[in-house]
């Protein structure tokens, strides 16, 4: 692939020159204004306190946040990974975001590569453009979550499956189980590939005309086991030492008796309301671009015969993969499923689309060439024109500053560092004023607190005698202040009347 990238496009002026502005245009619109319009909530507060505690007390967390379905825990690598970032900006939490950003980079270079590697140039050039201007996928990479780098991940694990079946080589299923053991770190939606993993090394296995050895039988399998164990050592260590927590949850989520107990919408009609959300916020709101979606997946099947024994591979597990996990998600997960689970599967749809755009022009079906073309560049303008409104007219949101000015005044209505903060909005732990004063060496969860500190975001209100735990364990409090602090937030200052 690098002679082909030599000669294709570092020694073509015009077409390195484009490949140039597709990294500078993915780069601008993931890295313009990270600070002033990135989110910082709760999930993203708890994230840098648990990496700032890494860096002041190195407190080694060998487990995750709590997963959004099943009561489960994920592992810890991505309070690892961000560490790094926190402490290279000096603990501003827009640090970890830079490092989203930049994996959502990369993520746009791989697609582009792994498109110029099976299809051609054309089709690289006009999906990865798509890419980098999607607004679903700038969202993600412009802000920290666990969830996001999940496309990066999700590409090399299909990158390193097909070279598997092409060349036989154990490696790649050694960093194939890297991407295993990384991914389900960062969503347990991701599980859905370790059987599609299982399923790829049987088919190797069955394969005509092979003839292999009980040890070269073996080798690949314990490659792959030895890199999706690799990057969970931690999480099992804490998974042996607590008698297997997580497993046993993650066993009763899929496998227990109450999983069919709640009343679901039927399958079919959820998943087109899935498959609409996801071409709607991966592209522009178009009625017509939801029929084009599901021409674009249903489509590879009709090109086989055109295609190449790679081709022919990736054109077959792009649907196949897609359409299983969404399937699989909507019969064991219970309740509503949110797009961010299905961020692994992104890339997916736009390999699809390249698949497409590549075959229709080796049959040389030029009406619906010109059309899919026009129609691909159409949505580029229009989510270019919607991704230039949402990052650089856009007033800033102020969630950093906010959330740092709150502290600050937490700070100064203190009697003492031990104090106790809480939210009356949204999540009671307050994560994201917590983490500033935490950096300021106050302990914002004492149990003998000098003051306990509720927030109010988007309107004032009562803190005396709330039935939230966080407030009502420390019996009768007397609000002895109370004022707007900044950004809609409110600030009550409670001390204890006993």
């Amino acid at each position: 692939m690098l002679e082909q990238f030599s000669s294709k496009i570092l020694k073509k002026p015009l077409v390195l020159a484009l490949f140039v502005v597709l990294i500078l245009l993915s780069a601008f619109f993931r890295f313009y204004r990270l600070g002033p319009l990135t989110t910082f909530l709760d999930d993203q507060g708890r994230d840098v306190l648990k990496a700032a505690k890494i860096l002041k007390e190195g407190d080694i967390p060998f487990i995750g946040p709590m997963a959004s379905i099943g009561n489960l825990y994920l592992g810890p690598i991505y309070y690892w990974v961000i560490t790094p970032f926190l402490w290279l900006w000096h603990f501003n939490p827009v640090g970890p975001v830079v490092l989203v950003a930049l994996l959502g980079l990369i993520t746009n270079l791989v697609l582009f590569f792994f498109i110029f590697n099976y299809f051609d140039l054309i089709s690289a050039f006009l999906v990865s453009f798509l890419y980098a201007l999607s607004p679903l996928v700038l969202q993600n990479s412009r802000f920290s979550w666990n969830p996001n780098p999940l496309p990066l991940f999700s590409l090399f694990w299909l990158w390193f499956s097909l070279k598997f079946l092409e060349e036989e080589q154990s490696k790649f299923l050694f960093w194939l189980g890297m991407a295993l053991g990384i991914l389900i770190q960062l969503h347990y939606v991701t599980g859905v590939l370790f059987v599609f993993t299982l399923v790829i090394y049987l088919y190797w296995l069955i394969s005509p005309g092979k003839r292999f050895s009980w040890v070269e039988k073996a080798k690949p399998f314990l490659f792959l086991v030895a890199g999706v164990v690799l990057p969970l050592i931690p999480f099992i260590l804490f998974e042996i030492k607590n008698c297997f927590i997580n497993t046993r949850a993650a066993w009763n989520f899929v496998f227990g008796s109450d999983i069919n107990q709640e009343i679901r919408v039927p399958v079919i009609k959820t998943f087109c309301v899935l498959i609409t959300s996801l071409a709607n916020e991966l592209f522009i709101k178009s009625h017509f671009l939801i029929y084009y979606f599901l021409i674009v997946l249903f489509s590879p099947f009709l090109f086989l015969k055109k295609a190449s024994p790679n081709q022919k591979r990736v054109i077959i597990l792009l649907p196949l993969i897609f359409l299983v996990a969404i399937f699989s998600c909507l019969l064991i997960i219970k309740g509503q499923i949110h797009l961010h689970y299905l961020g692994f599967l992104n890339p997916l749809v736009f390999l699809l689309i390249a698949a497409f755009t590549y075959f229709l022009k080796k049959q040389r079906l030029w009406p619906l060439i010109i059309f899919n073309v026009l129609l691909l560049i159409l949505v580029l303008v229009r989510m270019a024109v919607f991704d230039y409104q949402w990052i650089v007219k856009a007033d800033n949101n102020q969630q950093v500053r906010r959330s740092q000015m709150v502290a600050d005044y937490i700070g100064q209505k203190s009697a003492s560092r031990n104090i106790y903060v809480t939210s009356l909005t949204g999540s009671p732990y307050a994560y994201n004023y917590r983490y500033f004063l935490y950096i300021k060496d106050f302990v914002t969860d004492s149990l003998d607190p000098s003051s306990v500190f509720a927030i109010c975001e988007g309107a004032p209100c009562n803190p005396e005698g709330h039935a939230l735990w966080e407030i009502a364990q420390f019996g009768v409090l007397k609000t002895v202040s109370g004022e707007h602090v900044a950004y809609g937030v409110w600030v009550y200052e409670l001390k204890s009347q006993d």
